[in-house]
C-alpha cells in the first residue's frame, strides 16, 4: 500500500511539473507583454499614413546621435540619412516620425519641411532623377511624458537607469525619424549614444570606440555594416555586468566575440544559459550555415521588457531560459538575415526560430526529443482562428499569435518529412543564400522548397499556410484472415474535422502485434478514403503517422469480424502498454448495443479527449490514444454509458 501511494504521489509530482513546463512556455509571455503593449498604441499604430511617397526613395545608410535627459525621460537626437531616389522627379522625402517628436531643426539637402500625421515631408532644394542620391538631417527631441511605452523606455533597475527600445512591428519611427516600413534595409548605420559614465550603451553592430567626455559622460560608438532592417535597430543603456567570450566558425579560422551585458543581480542566474550560446551557434551553423554577422558580434543585453527581441547582433532579453536564448539566436538568419518582406509572412521569422528550439532539443535528446517538442506545439485551442498567413496586420493579435510560431514550425517539420532530411536542410541553406540581407515571401520560400524538391508544393502550402485549420483523422480497421499466412486488412481514413480544408498528405501506417510490425504508406486526400493492405501477421494495433511527421488529430476504432461470443457483461480489459509512450489500446466488452461516452481524463477531471460518443454495437469494440499536446503523468480511461461507469488508470510517460 505505501508503495501504490509513493508511486501515485510520484506520477502527481510529473503531471504537475510537466503542465506547469508547458503552461510557462516563454513564448506565451513574449506574445502576452507584445499584444497588451501594442494593442495600447493600436490609435497610433493605424495611423501610418499611406499617402507618404516611402516608395519612391531607398535609405543606404543612417548615423544615429542620442543624449538623453534621464531624470525628465527626454531624449534628444539627430539623425542623418542618406539615399537613392527610386523614381525621377523627387523633389520630397517623407519619414515616419511620431508627432511625439520635436523638429529643432533640418539641414543637408532638406530647405523645408512639414510635421503632422506621423509623417515628416522634408522638400528638398534639387530635383532627383531616379538613382541620384540624397543627403538629409533632422535634429529634434521627444516630448517629456509619464508613461513610456512607445518604442522606448526610461526604467529604473535597482535604483539604476535603464533605457530600451522596442520597435517591432512599427515603431522606430516613435524615437527617431526613419523609413518605418519592411522592405527596405539601410546597407550601413552608425549609433552614437552619450550617457552618464558609470552607464553602458549597447547597441547594434561593432564598438568602435567609447568617447570620455569633460561633462561627466561617454559617447559609445557603435557602427553595424550589414544591412539591417529598422525594426532592428536598438539601445539598451545600464549599468550592465559585462564579459565576453569567443566563437569559432565552422570554417576552423574564423572567430568573433560573444558578449554579455546584464543587470548585476542577474550575473549568476543569467549565466548558465547564456554560456549555452556559442554550443547553439556552433550547431545552427551546420545546418543553416555560417553565422550571418560573423564579422562583428553576437551580443545579448538584458531590457525592461519580458521575453526577448531579436535586434540584430544585440539581442534583448528580458528573463532567461534555454529556449528563449535558442528561439532569439535563431532569429539572427530567420528575421534578421532574411527577413519576411511584409508581417503577413512573420510565420518566416517566429515559425523558422520557433522550428529551431525542437532542432535544439532534436540534438539533445535525439528523434524522441524532436517528436515530443513538436508533439507539445500541436495545441490549436491556444491558437486564432484563420490561416497561418495573416490576412489582417491591423489587429496586433493576428500578427504575435501562437500560431505564427507553433503552427509555422510545423510546416517546416512537415515539410522535412515530405521532402527527406537532406533536401529539406538544403532547401533552408539555398533559401538563406538567395534571400541573405533582403527580405522574402512566402512565395520566395516556396519557390526555392520547389526547386530542390523538384516538384510543386502548391497544395502542400495552400493548405498548411494560406487554408485553415489541421485534419483530424478518423481510423477503422479491420483484419480478415486471407489464407493460412495472410491477413487482409481494411482500412477506412476519415477526415472528421470541421470548418477546415480536406487535407491531402502522405500519411506512414504502422501495424504491430506483440512479435511482428509493419508498415505502409499511403496519400489521404479524401473526406473518407479506402484502403486494402497484406501482411503474414494478424495485427492488434494501428498507428497513423507514428513517427509525428503530420499535424493532426487522430482517433482509432477496430472492428473484429472474425465469429465471437457475445460478451456476457461489460467489462474495460486493461490497457496496453500502461505505462505507454506513444500510443495506448483500449479494449471494451459490450453484451448489448448501448449509446455511451469512451473519454479520456486528467486528474483534474478534464476531459482531455473524446474516442467515442454516440451507440456502441454489442461485441467486442478496441481503439486507440495516441496523445496530441498532452504533459506526462496519469489519466483515466473512462467508459459512460446509462448506470455504467468503467474507469480505468493509464500512465503517460513521454
Amino acid at each position: 500500500m505505501k508503495r501504490f501511494l509513493l508511486t501515485i504521489i510520484f506520477l502527481i509530482s510529473i503531471t504537475a511539473f510537466s503542465l506547469a513546463q508547458i503552461s510557462s512556455d516563454w513564448i506565451e509571455q513574449e506574445i502576452r507583454t507584445k499584444t497588451v503593449w501594442l494593442e495600447n498604441q493600436r490609435a497610433a499604430l493605424i495611423q501610418l499614413p499611406s499617402y507618404a511617397n516611402t516608395n519612391a526613395y531607398d535609405v543606404t545608410y543612417y548615423t544615429l546621435d542620442f543624449r538623453f535627459d534621464i531624470a525628465s525621460s527626454i531624449l534628444y537626437g539627430e539623425v542623418t540619412i542618406r539615399g537613392l531616389a527610386a523614381e525621377s522627379n523627387l523633389q520630397r522625402i517623407d519619414l515616419d516620425m511620431d508627432d511625439n517628436l520635436s523638429v529643432t531643426s533640418i539641414g543637408g539637402d532638406a530647405f523645408s519641411y512639414t510635421h503632422r500625421n506621423n509623417i515628416l515631408s522634408l522638400q528638398l532644394n534639387k530635383i532627383l532623377n531616379e538613382n541620384e542620391t540624397f543627403n538629409v538631417s533632422i535634429t529634434y527631441s521627444s516630448l517629456e511624458k509619464k508613461n513610456n511605452d512607445r518604442g522606448i523606455y526610461f526604467q529604473y533597475h535597482d535604483s539604476a537607469p535603464v533605457i530600451s527600445t522596442l520597435s517591432e512591428p512599427y515603431y522606430a519611427h516613435t524615437w527617431f525619424p526613419c523609413k518605418d516600413r519592411l522592405g527596405d534595409k539601410a546597407d550601413s548605420v552608425d549609433i552614437n549614444i552619450t550617457v552618464p559614465s558609470e552607464l553602458k550603451a549597447v547597441s547594434n553592430g561593432t564598438l568602435v570606440r567609447i568617447i570620455e567626455n569633460d561633462d561627466g559622460t561617454c559617447t559609445y560608438c557603435w557602427q553595424e555594416r550589414y544591412p539591417i532592417a529598422v525594426y532592428l535597430i536598438s539601445l539598451a543603456i545600464s549599468d550592465y555586468t559585462y564579459w565576453s567570450e569567443n566563437y569559432f566558425g565552422i570554417d576552423g579560422f574564423s572567430s568573433m566575440p560573444l558578449e554579455f551585458w546584464i543587470y548585476p543581480d542577474f550575473d549568476t542566474i543569467a549565466r548558465p544559459f547564456l554560456n549555452m550560446t556559442a554550443d547553439m551557434m556552433t550547431h545552427f551553423a551546420s545546418l543553416w550555415g555560417e553565422y550571418p554577422f560573423i564579422k562583428e558580434k553576437y551580443g545579448q543585453v538584458q531590457f525592461s521588457w519580458g521575453g526577448g527581441m531579436e535586434h540584430q547582433t544585440a539581442t534583448s532579453l528580458g528573463s532567461f531560459s534555454e529556449m528563449l536564448i535558442c528561439h532569439e539566436l535563431a532569429h539572427s538568419w530567420w528575421g534578421n538575415d532574411v527577413t519576411c518582406a511584409s508581417w503577413k509572412h512573420i510565420w518566416l521569422n517566429e515559425g523558422f526560430a520557433r522550428y529551431a528550439e525542437a532542432l535544439w532539443r532534436e540534438k539533445d535528446e535525439g528523434t524522441i526529443g524532436l517528436k515530443n517538442y513538436m508533439t507539445d506545439l500541436n495545441r490549436p485551442s491556444r491558437w486564432r482562428a484563420g490561416s497561418l498567413y495573416v490576412q489582417d496586420t491591423s489587429d496586433v493579435n493576428n500578427i504575435f499569435n501562437q500560431i505564427v510560431y507553433d503552427k509555422g514550425a510545423w510546416v517546416l517539420h512537415m515539410l522535412r518529412g515530405l521532402t527527406g532530411y537532406e533536401k529539406f536542410f538544403e532547401i533552408l541553406k539555398r533559401y538563406r543564400q538567395e534571400y541573405s540581407g533582403g527580405f522574402a515571401t512566402t512565395a520566395d520560400f516556396q519557390k526555392k522548397c520547389e526547386e530542390i524538391y523538384d516538384q510543386s508544393l502548391d497544395w502542400f502550402f495552400e493548405q498548411w499556410v494560406y487554408g485553415v485549420g489541421q485534419p483530424h483523422y478518423q481510423v477503422n480497421w479491420q483484419a480478415y484472415r486471407h489464407s493460412l499466412n495472410s491477413w487482409k486488412l481494411k482500412v477506412a481514413i476519415s477526415q472528421i474535422q470541421t470548418g477546415a480544408t480536406i487535407f491531402r498528405m502522405p500519411l506512414t501506417l504502422f501495424f504491430s502485434d506483440s512479435l511482428n510490425d509493419t508498415t505502409f504508406i499511403v496519400t489521404d486526400s479524401l473526406a473518407t478514403q479506402y484502403f486494402t493492405f497484406y501482411c503474414n501477421f494478424k495485427p492488434d494495433s494501428i498507428a497513423l503517422d507514428p513517427d509525428n511527421w503530420v499535424l493532426k488529430n487522430a482517433t482509432y476504432f477496430n472492428f473484429y469480424s472474425e465469429p465471437q461470443t457475445r460478451p456476457e457483461e461489460f467489462r474495460l480489459h486493461p490497457s496496453y502498454p500502461n505505462p505507454f509512450n506513444q500510443w495506448v489500446n483500449i479494449k471494451l466488452d459490450l453484451p448489448y448495443d448501448i449509446p455511451g461516452r469512451l473519454a479520456i481524463y486528467d486528474l483534474t477531471g478534464r476531459e482531455v479527449a473524446i474516442l467515442q460518443d454516440g451507440l456502441f454495437k454489442a461485441g467486442q469494440y478496441k481503439t486507440q490514444w495516441q496523445p496530441q499536446g498532452s504533459a506526462s503523468g496519469l489519466y483515466f480511461v473512462s467508459f459512460k454509458a446509462r448506470y455504467i461507469h468503467l474507469r480505468q488508470k493509464i500512465v503517460y510517460l513521454k
